[in-house]
């Protein structure tokens, strides 16, 4: 075969399809399922890592791990693709901490996968942002407006919160804040905050920015708060773009009104650019209201900023309109100005100037690399400034210059007896230190000079030196005693590594308080000992002398002080005292021995001491037997006073005992003790080590130690073994405490029957409790602050404002509260179980390195259910009733001193009624906001008769008492439903509180009334008049309601009047009123539509009726007229007067005499003048007299007189017709039994009527004539 023989295709196929063949695909199977594995394991460990919670919590592990410690998580809860929350996740910085207690999300992973991300909740928990001391920021960059702010993909986040974010420990900046995000790709960025809580008051937001270039920007920014317990409002608009940013708004209110507009240019490249334009007007500033630490005042100020040519120009003036001294807290300035024109490497003061009420200050120059300011002042009266300043006016100039790295300064100031001279800097050659040339204070004939200096560097050496000459010290303070001295002081040494130096005091020719006052003082001081000390100072015979040395073996120091006559040392010394003292021995192991006796002995700040002595000697050596004993009687600080104090240390520095008794009287309380110990002290330290073995405190709170208790003691340490004491009613068992160096704590323990009662007596409880409690706890802050505290009921109740002596039990039948701390937090619960509802509540608050205060921010919730009002009836006295059911669910977050409420309040079946005022609130719903101190009341709503009232309106609640306004309407509603009151109307009122007055006021209209004044009954007391041993009578719910009324009534056209005889149905309109502690009055004139009155045992039809109120509601005027029915002369009456006390006339339409009058209104005609007619006119003025009588008393149905007609009796005889007066009874509902008397005759009959049916009765006659009859009835209307 050639070279170039043809290749056989076949020959080639066939090798190819050898048993060489599938090696490589069996290879290549390997490989994918190698592959396929690996890709399966990599989607299960996602899957692992992101569906379950295990592996989300080494998700987090992981991520702490890469951030190389800076990013650490307490615990993680959850899984990535559902919901997770995280624990106490921290991040340390290079320039800043910051620490969140608890982050928790809930999302919706598969919304990623259609370009969305929907985050339902982000709740973010209590954040902290704490500096890294001494920590420098990197230099930044400068900021470039970006290219877009798309996002990849649309954003949701339906609900944000935060509760509180703090920087550097000092409380809360935002607390509660409730927003949503959203971001579309068409519609750019928008952020809704609906609550921001903040220290100043409470806002919300909304914020709009563009996605795409300029970036358009709009916003606003709505607060509402309090200055000085005043209401404010603010309002800041946002608009422009990112580039050009511009901004305006205000705050108006009470006590301050502000203005502010502005442009800005954040991203641009000058710095002295970013801002275009500000300007501030603001009136009525109180910087106090702002800033604890600031003073008072009332501040008008007017403020701007403009860019110049690469700087910024501004300018400041402030009007203060109450000018004050700063002893007062006042700020001592009436006016400033100021303009300044600030570059990138200097500041230049045009001009400050401060006008004060007596003088003036001004300040100019230039604040740069170099310094050239000068400082003047111009008739400046000290006592203007301060009420202690010496009372003088001062004159002087002082300038600054040098540069900024070795600043100086030099200038005089002098008054008719001040002045000043300073002349000073910073020096850096050879070391930069201090230079102080010359210090120097003149004070009348007397001058101090001070000159010296101080290395700020290395060893810090100091070199002082200074005179006194002829200083009288009254002419600094009434406090100081009159006097001249002179002296001089020299001193010298280094601060570095311990304090090191010498020091050297000399006085002469001086006098203090008229006396001579001599002495020098010489001492030498090097590192842990005090090397030579050389004193001796006399005053008069007062002499104090000190000599040697301490702190090393082998030192001694001698002290000793003679002053019979305290009081040459000035006002507030008297007395005199005598003390000696000898230390030996080194810091760690000190040898005292001395002695002190004090006779009236009075110090500044109102401390007295009757009788004092003591005496005692402690060794260095551990079996040497010491004794120290103090005893002393009438010592008073500031209220307080202490007798019969006595206190005793005996044994060796090995093992000794103590005694300390004692009584102290402060106000009305007298508390006494007694205590006993024994122990040691350590060998080598200054450790204490023994045993508590008594302690008993006697007064108002008694504490008795049942059985010894270890103890250890320290400069900086405690250590308390197991105790078990008898204080408040119970017994406190404590398992240990103990205080380490570090100032950690860790103790254990509990409480077991702790009194309420007995609390009483340290502080203010707001109710009455005779209650015991159980508490116990376990607290450990070595690391970071853990540990739970739990208390709970153990027996007993609290006592609320009622009837009774001690008040009305509140039924509590369980109280359990517990706090966990951990993980930067604090978590409480609370549960309380009442006869009359539950109250639920849990919440947290964040714990870092120092306890809670006033300024901590607090979150949580609170729930409370009242299912059975009715229970409460009892507190508010038997005439009130009560039912429905209220529930609350409120939360609350902000600062723990003052924290921010927001929830609902709603009730049904409400019921509320006044048995006594007929009121009767039935059916009712409740829906209510809380906010803060604000209740928006949304709907409230009874049912009363076939009516209904609703409510709707706010109320706040303020420290002067509730302020509220309410707007009631009421339709068809049932006010009162009693058989003798009965009122519906409808209308609309308003209901205003403010302070603690309750006011109501609208127009309403009478759908259908009835008054039907009581009968008075018999004679009784006024209401002044108190009867011992009787009952006072229980007053209306409503009487202690501080409530005024002005109600304008329509009588509408089915009202109706009775009493006293006037049986009437009104038209027209009045105005009720009622003041509290008044009975109901009203104003106004009504009429008569129809009616009837009674008189002379007559009903008279009334023509003509005017009822006029003028006063109390049931005692109108009357002007009415009434006729006798057909009377063909008119025959009638006319009431004058009022209803109690009426004025009756008779009237006719001619003219005859009253007695014919009468009679024409009695018989129906004319007096024929015999025995007949008079005698029935004499009965009819006996039954008005009688009748009258009985509607006051109320003890017959029937007393009157009736006409009796002619009738034939059953032996034929005929009984004529005649005058009747009639007394009866309606005994029960178909039994009547009266009594009937013949005008004209001796009839005399017991009269006796059984209804059969409605139609149907038999009437029985006992007496002079006996008869009976059957009577059926038909009545035709």
């Amino acid at each position: 075969m050639s070279d170039f023989e043809p290749v056989n295709d076949s020959d080639t196929v066939s090798k190819a399809s050898g048993p060489a063949a599938p090696r490589p695909r069996k290879r290549g199977r390997r490989l994918l399922a190698g592959a396929l594995a690996a890709l399966l394991l990599m989607f299960g460990a996602l899957a692992w890592l992101g569906a379950t919670e295990a592996g989300f919590a080494v998700l987090w592990r992981a991520a702490a791990w890469a951030s190389g410690g800076a990013l650490t998580v307490g615990k993680a809860r959850g899984t990535l693709i559902d919901r997770f929350s995280l624990d106490d996740i921290q991040w340390s910085g290079a320039t800043e901490r910051v620490r969140v207690t608890n982050v928790a999300v809930d999302w919706s992973a598969g919304d990623v996968w259609r370009r969305t991300l929907t985050i339902r909740r982000l709740a973010v928990g209590h954040v902290s942002v704490i500096s890294v001391p001494g920590a420098r920021k990197p230099p930044s960059s400068p900021t470039v407006l970006p290219e877009s702010l798309s996002l990849p993909f649309d954003v949701n986040v339906d609900a944000l919160t935060l509760a509180s974010l703090g920087f550097d420990g000092e409380g809360p900046s935002l607390y509660g804040v409730s927003a949503s995000y959203r971001y579309r790709a068409d519609n750019g960025h928008r952020l809704r905050i609906d609550r921001l809580d903040s220290p100043w008051g409470r806002g919300r937001a909304a914020l709009f920015a563009a996605d795409r270039r300029p970036f358009a920007l709009s916003g606003d920014l709505a607060v509402d708060g309090s200055v000085e317990s005043l209401p404010v409002a603010g309002k800041l608009d946002v608009s422009g773009s990112l580039a050009a940013v511009r901004i305006s708004g205000g705050v108006t209110g009470k006590a301050v009104n502000a203005r502010v507009d502005g442009e800005f240019a954040p991203f641009s490249t000058d710095s002295f650019s970013i801002v275009r334009r500000l300007d501030i007007l603001a009136g009525g500033v109180n910087p106090h209201a702002w800033l604890a630490d600031l003073p008072d005042a009332r501040l008008n100020i007017a403020a701007y900023l403009r860019p110049a040519a690469g700087r910024v120009s501004g300018g400041m003036s402030v009007l203060n309109l109450e000018p004050g001294d700063m002893s007062r807290n006042r700020l001592p300035v009436r006016s400033m100005a100021a303009e300044f024109l600030l570059g990138q490497n200097a500041l230049d003061l045009t001009f400050l100037g401060l006008d004060m009420p007596a003088g003036h200050i001004r300040l100019s120059g230039t604040v740069g690399n170099m310094l050239d300011m000068t400082l003047a002042l111009k008739e400046v009266a000290l006592k203007g400034m301060h009420a202690d300043a010496p009372d003088d006016v001062v004159n002087g100039a002082f300038r600054i210059g040098g540069s900024v790295a070795e600043p100086r300064i030099e200038g005089k100031a002098a008054g008719t007896w001040l002045g000043l001279e300073l002349n000073g800097g910073i020096v850096s050659s050879p070391l930069r230190h201090v230079a102080l040339r010359k210090l120097g204070l003149r004070a009348g004939g007397g001058e101090l000079t001070v000159s010296g200096s101080l290395e700020l560097e290395k060893l810090r050496r100091f070199d002082v030196s200074g005179a006194l000459s002829h200083i009288d010290p009254s002419r600094f303070g009434a406090s100081w005693p009159r006097g001249d001295v002179s002296a001089r002081l020299s001193a010298a040494g280094k601060l570095e590594k311990g304090p090191e130096g010498r020091l050297n005091l000399v006085l002469s020719e001086s006098r203090l308080s008229g006396q001579p006052l001599t002495g020098r003082v010489d001492a030498e001081l090097v590192p842990e000992r005090l090397k030579r000390l050389a004193m001796d100072l006399s005053l008069a015979r007062n002499r104090l002398q000190a000599q040697g040395s301490w702190g090393a073996a082998g030192d001694r120091l001698k002290f000793a002080l003679d002053a019979p006559a305290l009081g040459l040392l000035g006002p507030g010394f008297s007395g005199s005292l005598d003390a000696s003292a000898e230390v030996s021995g080194t810091p760690k192991v000190p040898v005292v021995s001395g002695r002190v006796k004090a006779d009236r002995l009075a110090l500044p700040g109102d401390v007295f001491v009757q009788s004092l002595s003591g005496a005692g000697d402690l060794r260095a050596d551990n079996a040497s037997p010491f004794r120290v004993a103090v005893s002393g009687d009438g010592l008073r600080v500031a209220q307080r006073r202490i007798d019969g104090l006595r206190l005793v240390l005996e044994g060796t520095r090995a093992r000794h005992h103590l005694e300390f008794d004692g009584r102290m009287q402060a106000e009305r309380l007298t508390e006494s003790w007694l205590v006993r110990a024994s122990g040691g002290l350590a060998q080598d330290r200054l450790v204490w080590g023994g045993s508590l073995d008594r302690l008993e405190l006697a007064g108002s709170v008694p504490v008795s130690l049942q059985a010894p208790v270890r103890l250890s003691v320290a400069k900086d340490s405690l250590d308390i073994g197991a105790a078990r004491l008898s204080a408040l009613g119970g017994t406190l068992a404590l398992a240990s405490l103990s205080r380490k160096g570090d100032g950690s704590l860790s103790t254990r323990g509990q409480w077991r029957g702790l009194s309420l009662a007995e609390l009483e007596h340290l502080v203010s409880l707001p109710v009455k409790a005779a209650m015991t409690l159980d508490a116990e706890w376990a607290i450990d802050t070595a690391r970071e602050i853990r540990g739970t505290i739990g208390l709970r009921r153990a027996a007993g109740d609290i006592l609320l404002p009622g009837s009774g002596k001690d008040g009305q039990p509140l039924g509590l039948n369980g109280l359990d509260a517990t706090v966990s701390m951990g993980n930067g937090q604090a978590q409480w619960t609370l549960a309380a179980r009442t006869r009359h509802g539950d109250l639920e509540g849990t919440g947290s608050l964040p714990l870092g390195s120092r306890l809670p205060d006033a300024r901590t921010p607090l979150s949580g919730n609170v729930r409370l259910s009242l299912p059975a009002l009715s229970t409460f009836a009892a507190l508010a006295g038997p005439s009130l009733e009560l039912g429905g059911r209220v529930n609350a669910d409120l939360s609350f977050n902000g600062p723990l001193g003052a924290p921010h409420w927001q929830g609902r309040v709603g009730g049904d079946h409400l019921l509320f009624a006044d048995r006594r005022t007929g009121i009767r609130l039935a059916d009712g719903t409740l829906a209510a906001r809380i906010t803060d101190e604000r209740v928006e009341l949304d709907t409230l709503r009874f049912s009363g008769g076939k009516g209904y009232a609703t409510a709707h309106g706010a109320l706040a609640l303020k420290d002067g008492g509730p302020d509220a306004r309410v707007q009631v309407e009421l339709n068809a509603f049932s006010v009162f439903d009693r058989p003798s009151r009965r009122l519906v109307v409808s209308g609309n009122a308003e209901l205003a509180m403010a302070g603690r007055k309750v006011s109501l006021t609208g127009k309403l209209r009478a759908d259908q009334g009835r008054v039907e004044l009581a009968r008075l009954g018999t004679p009784s007391l006024s209401d002044d008049v108190v009867v011992k041993g009787r009952a006072a009578p229980e007053p209306s719910a409503l009487a202690s309601l501080p409530l005024s009324v002005a109600l304008t009534l329509d009588l509408g056209d089915r009202f109706r009047f009775s009493g006293q005889g006037l049986d009437v149905e009104l038209t027209g309109q009045a105005l009720l009123t009622a003041e509290p502690g008044m009975a109901p009055a009203a104003k106004g004139q009504v009429r008569v539509v129809k009616g009837r009155y009674k008189a002379y045992g007559q009903d008279l039809d009334i023509e003509y009726g005017v009822i006029s109120f003028a006063g109390p509601l049931d005692n109108p005027g009357l002007n009415v007229r009434a006729r006798r029915r057909l009377s063909p002369v008119g025959a009638g009456v006319e009431v004058t007067g009022s209803v109690a006390t009426p004025q009756i006339r008779l009237i006719a339409d001619e003219a005859m005499s009253d007695r014919d009058k009468l009679a024409w209104l009695v018989l129906g005609r004319a007096s024929s003048g015999s025995d007949s007619d008079n005698n029935s006119m004499a009965a009819s003025a006996g039954a008005l007299l009688a009748g009258t009588l009985n509607e006051r008393i109320g003890l017959f149905d029937d007393l009157g007189m009736t006409q009796r007609n002619e009738r034939t009796l059953a032996d034929g005889r005929i009984s004529p017709a005649e005058q009747v007066v009639t007394v009866g009874k309606q005994l029960t509902q178909e039994f009547y039994l009266g009594y009937e008397y013949g005008i004209t005759s001796a009839h005399q009959a017991v009269k006796m009527i059984y209804s059969l049916s409605k139609s149907w009765s038999l009437v029985l006659r006992a007496g002079t004539e006996a008869s009976a009859e059957t009577r059926y009835t038909l009545r035709f209307d």
